[in-house]
Protein backbone atom coordinates (compact mmCIF):
# COMPACT_ATOMS: atom_id res chain seq x y z
CA UNK A 1 0.00 0.00 0.00
CA UNK A 2 0.89 3.39 -0.44
CA UNK A 3 1.02 5.49 3.05
CA UNK A 4 1.05 9.08 3.66
CA UNK A 5 2.77 10.47 6.97
CA UNK A 6 1.49 13.75 7.46
CA UNK A 7 2.45 15.67 10.58
CA UNK A 8 5.21 17.83 11.93
CA UNK A 9 8.91 16.21 11.86
CA UNK A 10 9.69 16.08 15.56
CA UNK A 11 11.80 13.45 17.00
CA UNK A 12 9.05 11.30 17.76
CA UNK A 13 7.51 11.53 14.36
CA UNK A 14 10.76 10.75 12.95
CA UNK A 15 11.60 7.54 14.59
CA UNK A 16 8.11 6.49 14.51
CA UNK A 17 8.38 7.04 10.89
CA UNK A 18 11.63 5.05 10.42
CA UNK A 19 10.74 1.93 12.95
CA UNK A 20 7.53 1.45 10.59
CA UNK A 21 9.37 1.96 7.26
CA UNK A 22 11.77 -0.83 8.31
CA UNK A 23 9.20 -3.27 9.93
CA UNK A 24 7.30 -3.02 6.79
CA UNK A 25 9.11 -2.84 3.94
CA UNK A 26 6.22 -4.10 1.82
CA UNK A 27 4.59 -0.65 1.87
CA UNK A 28 5.59 2.73 0.65
CA UNK A 29 5.63 5.22 3.50
CA UNK A 30 5.54 9.10 2.23
CA UNK A 31 6.28 11.91 4.28
CA UNK A 32 4.00 14.87 3.97
CA UNK A 33 4.79 18.34 5.28
CA UNK A 34 2.14 20.53 6.97
CA UNK A 35 1.27 23.06 4.70
CA UNK A 36 3.15 21.61 1.54
CA UNK A 37 1.93 20.03 -1.10
CA UNK A 38 0.87 16.01 -0.68
CA UNK A 39 4.17 13.50 -1.82
CA UNK A 40 1.46 11.65 -3.92
CA UNK A 41 -2.42 11.94 -5.02
CA UNK A 42 -2.64 8.19 -4.97
CA UNK A 43 -2.19 7.65 -1.30
CA UNK A 44 -4.27 4.48 -0.02
CA UNK A 45 -3.60 5.60 4.33
CA UNK A 46 -2.54 8.38 6.02
CA UNK A 47 -0.83 8.22 9.14
CA UNK A 48 -1.46 11.79 10.64
CA UNK A 49 -0.43 13.48 14.00
CA UNK A 50 -2.47 17.29 14.18
CA UNK A 51 -4.61 19.08 11.80
CA UNK A 52 -6.13 17.56 8.57
CA UNK A 53 -8.69 19.18 6.66
CA UNK A 54 -10.65 18.88 4.04
CA UNK A 55 -7.93 20.27 1.32
CA UNK A 56 -5.77 18.22 2.34
CA UNK A 57 -8.20 15.39 1.42
CA UNK A 58 -8.95 16.86 -1.93
CA UNK A 59 -7.90 14.80 -4.83
CA UNK A 60 -6.86 11.88 -2.57
CA UNK A 61 -9.26 9.70 -4.30
CA UNK A 62 -7.92 6.45 -3.10
CA UNK A 63 -7.65 7.41 0.23
CA UNK A 64 -9.79 4.91 2.39
CA UNK A 65 -8.57 5.51 5.75
CA UNK A 66 -7.15 8.38 7.88
CA UNK A 67 -5.49 7.20 11.04
CA UNK A 68 -3.95 9.35 13.54
CA UNK A 69 -0.97 8.45 15.31
CA UNK A 70 -2.43 9.94 18.63
CA UNK A 71 -5.73 8.91 20.47
CA UNK A 72 -6.40 12.91 19.84
CA UNK A 73 -8.36 13.89 16.52
CA UNK A 74 -9.97 17.26 17.00
CA UNK A 75 -7.36 18.62 14.44
CA UNK A 76 -9.20 15.79 12.00
CA UNK A 77 -12.00 17.43 9.33
CA UNK A 78 -14.37 13.81 10.15
CA UNK A 79 -17.68 15.69 8.52
CA UNK A 80 -15.62 15.99 5.30
CA UNK A 81 -13.92 12.43 5.50
CA UNK A 82 -16.71 10.60 6.31
CA UNK A 83 -18.64 12.68 3.30
CA UNK A 84 -15.73 11.12 1.15
CA UNK A 85 -16.42 7.82 1.86
CA UNK A 86 -12.59 7.64 4.16
CA UNK A 87 -12.66 5.72 7.59
CA UNK A 88 -11.05 7.80 10.14
CA UNK A 89 -9.86 6.42 13.14
CA UNK A 90 -7.94 7.41 16.18
CA UNK A 91 -5.11 5.21 18.38
CA UNK A 92 -6.89 4.53 21.48
CA UNK A 93 -4.87 5.52 24.61
CA UNK A 94 -5.13 2.18 26.30
CA UNK A 95 -3.53 0.31 23.11
CA UNK A 96 -0.10 2.99 22.65
CA UNK A 97 1.37 3.39 25.89
CA UNK A 98 -0.35 6.85 25.72
CA UNK A 99 -2.02 6.73 28.93
CA UNK A 100 0.31 5.80 30.59
CA UNK A 101 2.63 8.21 29.73
CA UNK A 102 0.50 11.08 30.50
CA UNK A 103 -1.17 9.54 33.61
CA UNK A 104 2.69 9.69 34.49
CA UNK A 105 3.14 13.32 33.31
CA UNK A 106 0.18 14.70 35.42
CA UNK A 107 1.82 13.08 38.65
CA UNK A 108 4.52 15.08 37.95
CA UNK A 109 3.17 18.09 36.99
CA UNK A 110 1.17 17.47 40.62
CA UNK A 111 4.62 17.54 42.20
CA UNK A 112 6.19 20.33 40.55
CA UNK A 113 3.23 22.52 41.26
CA UNK A 114 2.65 21.51 44.61
CA UNK A 115 6.57 21.97 45.54
CA UNK A 116 6.91 25.71 43.41
CA UNK A 117 9.61 23.87 40.85
CA UNK A 118 10.19 26.49 39.00
CA UNK A 119 10.35 28.94 42.02
CA UNK A 120 12.94 26.32 43.37
CA UNK A 121 15.34 25.69 40.02
CA UNK A 122 15.34 29.61 40.17
CA UNK A 123 16.45 29.81 43.00
CA UNK A 124 19.13 27.24 43.00
CA UNK A 125 20.19 29.23 39.99
CA UNK A 126 20.33 32.75 41.02
CA UNK A 127 23.86 33.45 42.18
CA UNK A 128 23.02 35.96 44.63
CA UNK A 129 24.84 35.05 47.94
CA UNK A 130 22.01 36.54 49.98
CA UNK A 131 18.90 34.84 48.78
CA UNK A 132 16.38 35.04 51.32
CA UNK A 133 14.77 31.30 52.20
CA UNK A 134 11.09 30.93 51.38
CA UNK A 135 8.96 31.40 53.92
CA UNK A 136 5.83 29.66 52.97
CA UNK A 137 6.01 25.84 53.43
CA UNK A 138 5.29 23.53 49.74
CA UNK A 139 2.11 20.87 49.60
CA UNK A 140 2.35 17.28 49.73
CA UNK A 141 -0.25 15.06 47.90
CA UNK A 142 -0.77 12.98 51.04
CA UNK A 143 -3.98 12.98 52.47
CA UNK A 144 -5.29 15.49 49.83
CA UNK A 145 -8.35 15.44 47.51
CA UNK A 146 -8.00 14.80 43.65
CA UNK A 147 -10.45 15.47 41.09
CA UNK A 148 -10.17 13.72 37.81
CA UNK A 149 -12.34 15.18 35.29
CA UNK A 150 -12.97 12.57 32.56
CA UNK A 151 -12.38 8.79 33.44
CA UNK A 152 -11.55 7.06 30.67
CA UNK A 153 -8.54 5.76 29.75
CA UNK A 154 -5.79 7.92 31.24
CA UNK A 155 -8.37 9.16 34.05
CA UNK A 156 -8.32 5.31 35.09
CA UNK A 157 -4.67 5.01 34.74
CA UNK A 158 -4.39 7.93 36.96
CA UNK A 159 -6.30 6.67 39.69
CA UNK A 160 -4.14 3.46 39.74
CA UNK A 161 -1.07 5.75 40.49
CA UNK A 162 -2.65 8.38 42.98
CA UNK A 163 -3.79 5.71 45.26
CA UNK A 164 -0.01 5.09 45.95
CA UNK A 165 0.57 8.61 47.10
CA UNK A 166 -2.14 8.10 49.72
CA UNK A 167 -4.96 10.32 48.22
CA UNK A 168 -8.60 10.55 48.50
CA UNK A 169 -10.42 10.42 44.77
CA UNK A 170 -13.12 11.93 43.33
CA UNK A 171 -13.70 11.74 39.64
CA UNK A 172 -16.67 13.61 36.85
CA UNK A 173 -17.93 11.75 34.19
CA UNK A 174 -20.97 11.39 32.12
CA UNK A 175 -21.40 7.58 33.70
CA UNK A 176 -20.39 8.41 37.33
CA UNK A 177 -22.12 5.12 38.24
CA UNK A 178 -19.03 3.37 36.28
CA UNK A 179 -15.94 4.98 38.36
CA UNK A 180 -13.82 2.78 40.00
CA UNK A 181 -14.07 1.25 43.07
CA UNK A 182 -12.80 3.53 45.94
CA UNK A 183 -13.41 6.58 43.66
CA UNK A 184 -16.82 9.09 44.64
CA UNK A 185 -18.25 9.64 40.75
CA UNK A 186 -20.31 13.15 40.60
CA UNK A 187 -22.43 13.34 37.06
CA UNK A 188 -21.02 16.25 34.34
CA UNK A 189 -23.49 18.32 35.84
CA UNK A 190 -22.52 18.54 39.06
CA UNK A 191 -19.13 19.66 38.17
CA UNK A 192 -18.69 22.52 40.42
CA UNK A 193 -19.72 20.68 43.77
CA UNK A 194 -16.93 18.04 42.37
CA UNK A 195 -14.27 21.13 41.88
CA UNK A 196 -15.10 22.39 45.54
CA UNK A 197 -14.42 19.01 47.17
CA UNK A 198 -10.69 19.13 45.71
CA UNK A 199 -6.97 20.11 46.08
CA UNK A 200 -6.28 19.43 42.59
CA UNK A 201 -8.07 19.03 39.46
CA UNK A 202 -6.80 16.88 36.70
CA UNK A 203 -8.15 17.42 33.37
CA UNK A 204 -8.05 14.45 31.37
CA UNK A 205 -11.24 14.81 29.61
CA UNK A 206 -11.44 15.01 25.25
CA UNK A 207 -10.90 18.70 24.17
CA UNK A 208 -14.32 18.68 22.14
CA UNK A 209 -15.91 21.63 20.93
CA UNK A 210 -18.11 21.32 23.97
CA UNK A 211 -15.70 21.29 26.25
CA UNK A 212 -14.72 24.60 25.14
CA UNK A 213 -13.49 26.72 28.00
CA UNK A 214 -14.91 24.43 31.06
CA UNK A 215 -12.40 25.95 33.63
CA UNK A 216 -13.46 29.04 33.05
CA UNK A 217 -13.74 31.88 36.08
CA UNK A 218 -17.08 30.69 37.65
CA UNK A 219 -15.47 27.00 37.34
CA UNK A 220 -12.23 28.21 39.14
CA UNK A 221 -14.00 30.18 41.51
CA UNK A 222 -15.64 27.09 42.61
CA UNK A 223 -12.60 25.58 43.20
CA UNK A 224 -11.04 25.18 46.63
CA UNK A 225 -8.85 28.04 47.83
CA UNK A 226 -5.75 27.11 47.71
CA UNK A 227 -6.11 23.94 45.25
CA UNK A 228 -3.95 23.20 42.44
CA UNK A 229 -5.24 22.76 38.50
CA UNK A 230 -3.77 20.03 35.97
CA UNK A 231 -4.31 20.25 32.50
CA UNK A 232 -2.61 17.05 29.91
CA UNK A 233 -5.37 16.98 27.92
CA UNK A 234 -5.87 20.36 25.64
CA UNK A 235 -6.10 23.62 25.89
CA UNK A 236 -9.27 24.40 24.87
CA UNK A 237 -10.56 23.33 28.26
CA UNK A 238 -9.47 25.95 29.91
CA UNK A 239 -10.05 30.31 29.76
CA UNK A 240 -6.03 31.31 30.18
CA UNK A 241 -6.70 34.56 31.12
CA UNK A 242 -9.01 33.71 34.32
CA UNK A 243 -6.75 31.25 35.10
CA UNK A 244 -4.00 33.32 35.48
CA UNK A 245 -6.48 35.62 37.31
CA UNK A 246 -6.75 32.97 39.58
CA UNK A 247 -3.20 32.18 40.51
CA UNK A 248 -2.34 35.64 41.00
CA UNK A 249 -4.81 36.85 43.20
CA UNK A 250 -3.92 34.03 45.36
CA UNK A 251 -7.18 31.81 45.01
CA UNK A 252 -5.46 29.02 43.18
CA UNK A 253 -2.07 27.69 44.94
CA UNK A 254 -0.72 27.05 41.18
CA UNK A 255 -1.45 25.12 38.28
CA UNK A 256 0.79 22.38 35.54
CA UNK A 257 0.21 22.44 32.00
CA UNK A 258 1.05 20.34 29.18
CA UNK A 259 -1.16 21.99 26.82
CA UNK A 260 -2.27 25.75 25.77
CA UNK A 261 -4.61 26.87 23.89
CA UNK A 262 -1.74 28.19 21.03
CA UNK A 263 0.71 25.85 20.54
CA UNK A 264 3.69 25.66 20.05
CA UNK A 265 3.78 28.05 23.58
CA UNK A 266 4.99 31.19 22.76
CA UNK A 267 7.82 33.30 25.03
CA UNK A 268 5.05 36.19 25.43
CA UNK A 269 2.34 33.57 26.85
CA UNK A 270 0.98 35.07 29.72
CA UNK A 271 1.13 32.28 31.70
CA UNK A 272 4.67 32.16 31.39
CA UNK A 273 4.59 34.87 33.76
CA UNK A 274 3.52 33.99 36.70
CA UNK A 275 6.33 31.16 38.35
CA UNK A 276 3.05 29.38 40.08
CA UNK A 277 2.03 27.76 36.93
CA UNK A 278 4.45 25.26 34.95
CA UNK A 279 3.69 25.15 31.51
CA UNK A 280 5.23 22.44 29.28
CA UNK A 281 5.47 21.98 25.65
CA UNK A 282 2.69 19.35 25.13
CA UNK A 283 5.20 16.28 26.29
CA UNK A 284 3.06 13.90 28.30
CA UNK A 285 2.57 11.40 25.85
CA UNK A 286 6.60 11.59 24.61
CA UNK A 287 7.97 8.05 25.55
CA UNK A 288 9.02 5.37 24.77
CA UNK A 289 6.80 3.35 25.84
CA UNK A 290 4.42 5.31 23.94
CA UNK A 291 6.99 4.98 20.73
CA UNK A 292 6.86 1.67 20.65
CA UNK A 293 2.99 1.12 21.63
CA UNK A 294 2.30 3.08 18.62
CA UNK A 295 4.46 1.63 15.85
CA UNK A 296 2.85 -1.94 17.44
CA UNK A 297 -0.75 -0.85 17.34
CA UNK A 298 -0.45 1.05 13.84
CA UNK A 299 0.95 -1.87 12.34
CA UNK A 300 -2.16 -4.09 13.15
CA UNK A 301 -4.34 -1.46 12.03
CA UNK A 302 -2.86 -1.55 8.20
CA UNK A 303 -2.41 -5.39 8.59
CA UNK A 304 -6.11 -5.09 9.62
CA UNK A 305 -7.17 -2.91 6.53
CA UNK A 306 -5.73 -4.87 4.21
CA UNK A 307 -7.94 -7.95 5.60
CA UNK A 308 -11.04 -5.60 4.69
CA UNK A 309 -11.29 -4.63 9.14
CA UNK A 310 -12.02 -1.67 10.54
CA UNK A 311 -9.12 -0.47 13.07
CA UNK A 312 -10.76 -0.50 16.81
CA UNK A 313 -10.27 3.17 17.12
CA UNK A 314 -13.11 3.95 14.49
CA UNK A 315 -14.85 7.30 15.04
CA UNK A 316 -17.17 7.81 11.55
CA UNK A 317 -18.93 5.64 9.34
CA UNK A 318 -19.09 6.35 5.80
CA UNK A 319 -22.62 5.89 4.41
CA UNK A 320 -21.18 5.04 1.01
CA UNK A 321 -17.17 3.85 2.11
CA UNK A 322 -14.61 3.97 -0.86
CA UNK A 323 -12.72 0.75 1.09
CA UNK A 324 -16.09 -1.53 2.64
CA UNK A 325 -14.27 -3.05 6.45
CA UNK A 326 -16.52 -4.65 8.53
Amino acid sequence: MKIGYLGAQDPFAVEMLRQMKAEHPQHEFLTWLPGKKAPAMDLEVLLAIGKVGAEELQGQTRLGLLQTASAGYDGVDVEAATRAGIWVASAPTTKTGNGESVAEFAVLLMLAASRRLNEAVAFTRDSAQDRPEKPEMNMALYGKTACIVGLGGIGDLLVERLRGFGMMLIGVDKYPEHVPAGVTGYGSGELKDALAAADYVILAIPGAKENENMIDADALAAMKKGSVLINVSRGILVEESALLAAVKNGHLYGAGLDVVKNEPVKSANPLLSDSRILVTPHIAGSTDVMLEGTVKYLGEVLAAYEKGVRPEGAVNEPKEPRVPLL
